[in-house]
């Protein structure tokens, strides 16, 4: 996404999340069932939100 700024930050245990302004968009380990999530799929969750 044009002028977006990624941050990585330590979890812990098979953490992955992805989070847009403050709201989740992805977790690995909660709702999301424990896959990591296509591009498309996260382009799509930003695009709804």
């Amino acid at each position: 996404m044009p002028g977006a700024t990624v941050e990585k930050r330590p979890g812990g245990k098979g953490d992955f999340r992805v989070e847009a302004d403050g709201r989740l968009l992805w977790d690995k380990r909660g709702r999301d069932g424990g896959e990591f999530p296509e591009p498309a799929e996260i382009l799509a969750r930003l695009a709804r939100r």
